[in-house]
């Protein structure tokens, strides 16, 4: 396509209209194989080595090809962008010889030492690649990259590569008040001139790590940005981090494809006055219910993007392993798994927590003392010291006042578990009561019903839809005494609501997987972002940083 002619990036075209230098190359090169787009093959031309790192070139998105001799191919991913799932490159003088380059997605706001997280991102791994084949390369940026690398590692999971979250490491934390508060806002102000630096022209800032410039240069050459699914957009967390993250990616021109969320609703003004923008650039925005999509549907101008969906974990059901459940029923095994949490939100505060882990408690006796089950307590957020939440340690709450005769069947499982070998313990289980709901999803793709306990709303719209909202338990209400008569009840009845949920399984899975659709027509027809093009007024809304007044803290739970 250009020829470099020396260090200063002056270019002369093979093919398309004359150019200058490298900025204005990507430029004519965009307007020139707009034409051409359809055409399955870019040609490529030969060209003198040139340094990747050269900012015009990198934030061109010019992409390294194989080398020949001294020479390396380059071209831009327009013909992606416009002909489908991969850019097939040939050079004209290398004998028709193809370099499939893969693709490259960014996944950011994940918390992967969550199980029911790293779920959500091996959901969404699997529906992108069903879209796009298996030559897809996802950079996952996380609360804790190193601890999430240590347990999804490069052998298991070679095409994931994690990152720390840029909101995280860029921006200082502006809670509180006084000097340091003030400090803070100013640091963060300029963070946000460094970044619309780095956006224009690759400019290398004080404010950025080693790490968080490899970060920002996975950012220019992703060719989508998804932020995770989850229920992370709620306003019992502060949602300071989420925003900043928002904005680095509106400098950076990547606006993300927002994956099945639980959110709202949103009564303050500043996350109103925030979020607006954020969600209007969105491509795509994922429901995982219609009371979500209603919470946005004023804050959204077009309503035609929020598509509502099942929940992304739903995609990984073993629906080979459910319809032979359908068909026959499992023989019981004797084995139950049960989910709990701490919630710091529940009604009542300690009192409801000490109500709720009463009823959990008089469930367990039951299972034990009633129908002679071996329970097992096992849980998502487990295991893992670096992670702020230890289910286990719930777990061992619970069974420590249990009467010594029912706590001999009782085990807690205290380790940490990947979704695959969650979903291995509970499959042989004959059902499972669970608080955190992506447990509940998980043992419903391996097809095991489920008792569920509700602790927001996401839990209630799931149980709607599987059959089970009649003897839903609500962790700000629950007592020992209603835990009973619902728990008596699923009990006596588990084959019709095995039945009931498993069928609503196969639609659910049916639902996650129907995301393919819409991602389908973006992937294939979106233009590549160009950085930092996002307009002086709404830059200088984005780039408003002050102290937040938000009332409530917490890491995302999904």
């Amino acid at each position: 396509m250009h020829k470099v002619q020396d260090m200063q990036h002056v270019t002369r075209p093979l093919l398309g209209p004359p150019i200058g230098d490298a900025s204005t190359a990507f430029a004519a090169s965009q307007q020139f194989w707009c034409g051409v787009a359809s055409a399955p093959h870019i040609f490529c031309c030969t060209a003198k080595i040139i340094s990747y790192s050269q900012p015009a070139w990198r934030r061109s998105g010019f992409r390294v090809g194989y080398q020949r001799g001294a020479a390396r191919q380059i071209a831009t991913r327009i013909a992606w962008r416009h002909s489908g799932k991969h850019a097939v490159l040939t050079d004209v003088a290398c004998h028709g010889r193809e370099t499939r380059f893969p693709m490259k997605v960014v996944i950011e706001n994940t918390v992967c030492l969550n199980t029911g997280d790293a779920a959500i991102l091996l959901a969404i791994r699997l529906i992108l690649r069903s879209i796009v084949g298996g030559d897809v390369q996802f950079l996952v940026f996380d609360s804790q990259p190193d601890v999430a690398a240590r347990l999804y590692p490069k052998k298991d999971y070679p095409d994931l590569e994690f990152h720390k979250l840029l909101s995280e490491s860029l921006f200082r934390d502006q809670h509180g008040g006084g000097i340091k508060g003030r400090l803070k806002s100013i640091y963060n102000r300029g963070v946000l001139r460094a970044l619309r630096r780095f956006a224009r022209n690759g400019a290398n800032s004080v404010f950025f790590s080693r790490s968080d410039r490899h970060g920002l240069e996975a950012y220019a050459s992703a060719d989508l940005v998804v932020t995770t699914g989850g229920t992370y957009l709620v306003e019992n967390y502060d949602l300071e981090k989420r925003l900043n993250q928002f904005r680095i990616d509106a400098i950076l021109g990547k606006d993300p494809i927002f994956f099945t969320q639980s959110l709202g609703p949103f009564n303050k003004s500043y996350n109103r006055q925030e979020l607006g923008p954020i969600f209007d650039r969105a491509p795509l925005i994922l429901l995982r219910d219609e009371r979500s999509r209603n919470h946005i549907l004023d804050l959204v101008k077009d309503p035609g993007k929020c598509h509502v969906v099942a929940d992304a974990v739903f995609a990984l059901a073993d629906t080979d392993r459910i319809k032979r459940h359908l068909g026959s029923a499992p023989a019981p095994t004797g084995r139950v798994a049960i989910s709990v949490r701490h919630w710091s939100f529940v009604s009542d505060g300690e009192d409801g927590m000490r109500r709720y882990l009463n009823s959990i408690r008089e469930i367990a006796t039951i299972l034990v003392r009633d129908h002679a089950k071996e329970v097992t307590f096992i849980s998502t957020c487990q295991g893992v010291p670096e992670y702020a939440h230890d289910d286990a340690r719930t777990a061992r709450a619970i069974v420590a006042e249990l009467d010594p005769e029912i706590a001999e069947h009782v085990n807690v499982d205290a380790a940490f578990h990947t979704p695959d070998q969650l979903m291995a313990l509970v499959k042989d289980c004959d059902f499972v009561v669970a608080t955190r709901m992506h447990m509940m999803i998980m043992s419903l793709c391996v097809g095991t019903p489920v008792l569920p306990i509700a602790y927001e709303f996401k839990t209630k719209e799931v149980a709607k839809r599987i059959g089970v909202a009649d003897l839903l338990l609500d962790i700000d209400t629950v007592t020992p005494s209603e835990a009973a008569e619902k728990f008596g009840r699923f009990i006596a009845s588990l084959d019709h609501y095995r039945r009931a949920s498993l069928e609503a399984v196969l639609e659910e899975h049916a639902s996650a997987m129907s995301a393919t659709r819409p991602l389908s027509s973006l992937i294939g027809n979106r233009l590549p972002n160009v950085s930092g093009d996002i307009g002086k007024s709404g830059e200088q809304r984005l780039a408003r940083l002050r102290n937040s007044k938000h009332e409530g803290q917490g890491e995302p739970v999904v």
